[in-house]
């Protein structure tokens, strides 16, 4: 649509000397803008996916470039937009117009509009499920700037997904219900600065979303972001089975998290299975004493080896648990795959962990003070080398043990090497899924400790652990395998018989369930071999 100003320039010929006939009329044109949109990609919880539906109704507030954005720097306030679904929006009551001269604007848009909206500030209500877009790139907007008035969208609420089958085949999910425990209920939106609060006193449990049939169902459940872990609780029951796990990770804003859950109904109370297949489950509680977990994810692809491209969403790098009083790894759990590797990109970025507490972690800029031990990782720093941001992952202190400096640059290195070997066997093996972790003293046996330069302790492995599964292409069935070696100048090689062992045995050792979502009937036995023949030669 166009806009049109007459302007009459009426000049009195008696003072100018100009006759009536010589009365110019001058035309301005004012444009109105015109807005395409994109959601951009995981942003949106739409069942149409990235695509939007015919009657989408948008808000759009319009402001003065350059100045605080509050509510004395709206110009227009949330006029609607619709679209027919093409993802172009049109005027419903009223254009806006790009501003005179050389004056800018910044575009602020939000779906789904809200007719009763005053001011700015958008509240959410989690048990609504109410689907929630937000668009700010639009900024320093002019009729002469060039600029796109492209909107893109992104989603400001985090979504959780949960896929559920049982562990024990022909079993029925049949009355399965589940809810989330700790939810905060209430918050609200700040359209102008994009900033999001939460009512802390709203925290409730909220019923999830159930699909699916007696064999599988997916759980789903919008909610706001968190801050910590550990905040939010998972019931599922299913008949007299009540089942619970901690969602131990914070959920950032945006972010759709998927997790495989397989429920154990031959345990008391019921048994939940992690999200991936590497983390491991710990058998007496719900977490191990003083643990700190971390998932560290692939941000970018492009940080993945392009020789092997993948259309996951959502790529894991590895978790961590960290001990806290003992200043080490439980365990690092990571899958192996050549997309991870490359050669060179080695970065030395030693630093803390930015998910875990700096003050429970050691200071390892400098090593630790007793040269007999090194920095020994647990997750290698050669396998996440497909480019210098993956590998200073690697390099994080709760990734470190204090380890023989002879044994790790030996048998432990040749470990490792066998291990990225094996991960390269594509043609007939899936991903390699592996745990590597350590193994303290047991009482009465005293701990020994190494030092940071802080003079804090951390307690010496007297063991460092591998356990490795992976499936057979040709027939579909699971393989494990697992190591244990004395964090000591041994000498004795990973594949000698005291350094081979099984899975279950492992187990024992640890405390903890490895490779928890086989199912208990696999698992029993594949967890038992112990042989490297035919399948870790």
């Amino acid at each position: 649509m166009k806009k049109r100003h007459l302007l009459l320039f009426f000049v009195i010929g008696l003072l100018f000397g100009c006759s009536e006939e010589n009365i110019p009329i001058i035309e301005t044109q004012v444009k109105a803008i015109s807005f395409s949109s994109v959601i951009s990609e995981n942003s949106t919880t739409r069942v149409a996916g990235t695509n939007w539906e015919n009657g989408d109704i948008i808000g759009i507030y319009a402001l003065k470039h350059g100045v605080t954005p509050d509510a004395a720097a709206i110009t227009e306030e949330n006029l609607p937009f619709v679209t027919t679904g093409d993802g172009k929006f049109y005027a419903k009551e009223k254009n806006i117009f790009f501003p005179e001269e050389d004056a800018t604007i910044d575009l602020i848009s939000y779906f789904p509009r809200k007719n009763d909206l005053t001011g700015f500030h958008y509240p959410i209500d989690i048990s609504e499920q109410p689907e929630f877009l937000y668009s700010n790139n639009l900024t320093d907007v002019s009729k002469v700037s060039g600029k796109s008035t492209t909107l893109i969208f992104k989603r400001i609420l985090t979504r959780v997904v949960f896929t559920v089958t049982p562990s024990v085949s022909g079993e029925s999910l049949e009355g399965l219900t589940a809810s989330i425990e700790g939810a905060i209920k209430l918050g609200s939106f700040n359209l102008l600065d994009g900033t999001l609060s939460q009512d802390k006193t709203s925290a409730t449990t909220l019923p999830m979303a159930i699909s699916g049939n007696t064999s599988a169902k997916e759980l789903s459940l919008i909610l706001l972001p968190t801050e910590a872990e550990n905040t939010l609780t998972v019931h599922i029951t299913v008949g007299t089975h009540n089942f619970k796990w901690i969602i131990p990770h914070p959920l950032e804003k945006g972010k759709i998290y998927r997790y495989n859950i397989r429920l154990d109904s031959r345990q008391p109370t019921g048994d939940f299975s992690t999200p991936y297949m590497e983390v491991p489950a710990y058998r007496s509680s719900s977490s191990a004493p003083n643990s700190l977990s971390a998932f560290h994810m692939v941000e970018t692809k492009n940080w993945l080896n392009s020789s092997y491209p993948t259309e996951a969403s959502s790529i894991r790098n590895y978790v961590v648990l960290f001990d806290t009083q003992n200043r080490v790894p439980y365990w690092v759990a990571y899958p192996m795959h050549p997309m991870y590797l490359a050669s060179g990109n080695r970065t030395d970025a030693w630093e803390y962990d930015p998910l875990i507490p700096q003050n429970v972690q050691p200071n390892l800029y400098s090593g630790w003070q007793s040269t007999t031990f090194n920095r020994g990782h647990l997750l290698a720093s050669a396998d996440r080398n497909a480019t210098r941001d993956l590998n200073k992952t690697t390099f994080y202190f709760t990734n470190m043990v204090p380890q023989n400096g002879t044994m790790n640059g030996d048998t432990w290195a040749s470990l490792e090497e066998k291990v990225r070997y094996w991960c390269k066997q594509t043609s007939a093996y899936d991903t390699l899924y592996v745990v590597t972790g350590c193994i303290l003293p047991k009482p009465p046996e005293p701990y020994s400790y190494a030092y940071d330069v802080n003079e804090n302790r951390s307690v010496i492995p007297k063991y460092l652990y591998k356990a490795l599964l992976r499936k057979i292409k040709t027939t579909g069935n699971f393989t494990s395998i697992a190591f244990i070696m004395e964090n000591a100048a041994t000498g004795i090689p990973y594949n000698d018989a005291r350094s081979v062992t099984s899975v279950a045995r492992l187990e024992s050792e640890t405390g903890f369930i490895f490779f928890p979502n086989l199912p208990g009937k696999i698992a029993e036995t594949v967890k038992q071999n112990s042989s490297l023949s035919p399948h870790w030669e």
